[in-house]
């Protein structure tokens, strides 16, 4: 048995692989709303005007990053938003009953949204017809589930906390994938979508709302184990269509996670560079950004039509025929 290399006292736990201490369970919770807690203030993420939705997928992240919001803010400006993708075998009944238990025990309100009700198609509905297209027309371009799942979930987001009065919403993303995040917009040479990711950028239109990640600097290993230290009842498995179709963030997650291996730490090392170099960047001009003209969301500079509603029109022209 090792004793806590922070308190000295207590039984550790846990092994901190970037940091190279043992941690009890006190110690362990301290050292990651701390992190958090820097992060938050760093980038001025919340203040006391703020109310915060928060996006509550079931997963690991989101309890996480529910539970330590109520540590630092109050409560009552605390609102869940959880969201049914619609993807067979992995939205289960039984995950929306226990974040809606969870927020309940928290004091916490808990919006849940369909996405088949919120936008027309559940992720399987779309992939099925898009398949189909892909099919009979082999020249479209290949579509993987997470980039409509993405979309769809953003939007779902921006609306109802719109609709609840949030003026911040704020998502799961750890270190892990805020890092993967980075790297492939750097590979795909998107300097405006690097932009958009750093905690500072700005919205650029009134329509949407602020989107924080408070636990962007705690690794994917941490809120695993923290979520199982304090026994929430997350779903543990994977989307099926990571494995069905993997993205290029899957490869580039396998990537990191070798050398992270081999260098501990170099994620929040990596993540601290690339924070510090883009932020000269964000006051870069960015016109404000224009309003799709089939739905009158806002979409990216250039576009009359927003990606989303190019998706839809798409799989639309389909059902027509």
């Amino acid at each position: 048995m090792y004793i806590c290399d922070n308190c000295k006292t207590r039984s550790a736990i846990f092994f901190q692989r970037h940091t190279g201490r043992r941690l009890c369970r006190e110690c362990l919770e301290a050292d990651i709303i701390t992190r958090v807690r820097e992060q938050v203030t760093r980038y001025s993420m919340i203040n006391s005007s703020d109310t915060v939705a928060v996006g509550v997928s079931g997963g690991k992240d989101s309890y996480i990053l529910l539970y330590i919001l109520t540590q630092i803010m109050p409560i009552s400006k605390i609102i869940g938003i959880t969201i049914d993708e619609g993807i067979l075998g992995y939205s289960r009944r039984e995950v929306f009953e226990n974040v809606k238990n969870f927020c309940k025990n928290l004091g916490i309100e808990c919006v849940y949204v369909t996405m088949r009700e919120a936008l027309g198609y559940s992720v399987d509905d779309f992939m099925k017809l898009y398949l189909e297209i892909q099919r009979e027309n082999p020249t479209v371009t290949p579509l993987s589930a997470c980039t409509y799942c993405g979309i769809a979930r953003r939007r779902i987001l921006n609306i109802y906390a719109r609709q609840v009065g949030a003026t911040k919403v704020a998502t799961g993303h750890n270190l892990d994938d805020e890092v993967q995040t980075y790297i492939i917009n750097i590979l795909r040479g998107d300097i405006i979508r690097l932009v958009q990711l750093h905690p500072l950028s700005k919205t650029h239109n009134p329509k949407l709302i602020k989107r924080i990640k408070p636990i962007r600097s705690i690794y994917e290993y941490e809120t695993s184990f923290y979520a199982y230290i304090l026994k929430y009842p997350y779903q543990e498995y994977e989307c099926p269509y990571i494995e069905a179709r993997p993205t290029l963030r899957v490869k580039v997650r396998e990537l990191l996670y070798e050398i992270e291996k081999t260098h501990p730490g170099v994620q929040l090392k990596l993540l601290e560079f690339l924070d510090n170099w883009i932020q000269h960047l964000i006051n870069t001009q960015i016109a404000s950004l224009p309003l799709c003209k089939l739905c009158g969301e806002p979409t990216s500079p250039g576009r009359d039509i927003c990606k989303f509603c190019e998706l839809i029109e798409l799989i639309r022209r389909k059902q027509r025929f």
